[in-house]
């Protein structure tokens, strides 16, 4: 009986420990802490737990160009990144000038992020034109907001070497708009926004937009952006729809994660529309027929097996 008991033990542990190494480890490159792509990134692991429990899913800090270089090192298996970073990694251009990357492979769309183009009201900039010599808040080093920022001032003709570059991070941003230790802020996010209402209604910080020929011109020079606005009203004393460009936050998986895995994925996001949309409001424009939007890499086998059976590809 003893050596039973001994041999029942050890089968117990046996099983215990085939089940333990079956766990896949998910984890999801998101941005600084309190950032959106922060809580988008739990809210999708919250979702993997319920729906996935196989996976454990968990949300890491990053930003858009570190999760693009993590990804390719194999560090996370999923990543928020925004459209432009993707096309420079795509490229090899910008912040990846000579070292593209190739192992990026697209899963979906989460959502368009219209530039808030922010200005401190005593800065005296009524165009992106005018930040050439001013202090302009880039975020975080390695985050999509500096990728953006650097495009969008490109096509306007200024260079980093042309303004003094600030780091703020998403929680000191605010301070430094209000108090003038920042003159300008280009943040690629939802409307109307918390933080931006904040800011606004401080009357210390005000939102300018893009001329009609520059909006053309970022568009066609990086087609990771598109034409948009932000709605009239959005935001305390905006009378009028405001002109801009939108980048668009999508999930990011390395070529090696399986085609079974990055299926199941793909269907537990869109099978779970409403869970997400309940958690989070960077989720209210998520649906299947944007899924591709802002794509400027290929598309992960596992996802477009998804898509093509949506009816999305064909």
């Amino acid at each position: 009986m003893k050596k039973c008991a001994i041999l029942l033990s050890l089968m117990m542990l046996l099983v215990l420990s085939a089940c333990a190494g079956a766990e896949e480890f998910v984890r999801i490159g998101t941005s600084s802490v309190g950032g959106g792509f922060y809580q988008i990134g739990n809210v999708i692991a919250q979702l993997g737990a319920k729906v996935m429990p196989e996976v454990n899913f968990t949300a890491v800090t990053g930003g858009s160009i570190k999760n693009c270089i993590n990804l390719d090192k194999k560090e996370v298996e999923l990543g928020i990144v925004q459209s432009g970073t993707l096309l420079e990694a795509a490229q090899g251009i910008g912040s990846f000038e000579g070292k593209p990357i190739s192992s990026l492979r697209y899963i979906t769309a989460i959502y368009p992020m219209p530039c808030h183009i922010l200005v401190n009201l005593d800065a005296g900039i009524a165009s992106v034109a005018d930040m050439r010599g001013k202090r302009i808040d880039f975020g975080p080093v390695g985050g999509g907001i500096e990728v953006n920022t650097v495009q969008i001032l490109d096509i306007f003709g200024i260079t980093p070497k042309d303004v003094k570059v600030e780091r703020f991070g998403r929680s000191e941003v605010a301070e430094a708009m209000k108090t003038g230790t920042s003159d300008a802020h280009i943040w690629a996010t939802n409307a109307p926004n918390a933080e931006v209402t904040d800011m606004i209604t401080s009357g210390k910080v005000g939102l300018i937009g893009i001329e009609p020929e520059k909006i053309n011109e970022i568009v066609r020079k990086y087609p990771s952006f598109a034409a948009d606005m932000i709605p009239a009203k959005s935001y305390a004393g905006q009378d009028g729809d405001l002109f801009t460009v939108a980048a668009v936050g999508a999930l990011v998986a390395g070529a090696d994660m399986s085609d079974e895995l990055a299926y199941k994925i793909t269907k537990m996001l869109y099978e779970n529309e409403a869970f997400l949309k309940e958690r989070h409001k960077y989720f209210a424009n998520f649906s299947l027929q944007k899924a591709l939007d802002g794509r400027c890499i290929p598309i992960h086998p596992g996802a477009e097996k998804f898509y093509r059976e949506k009816g999305l590809l064909k």
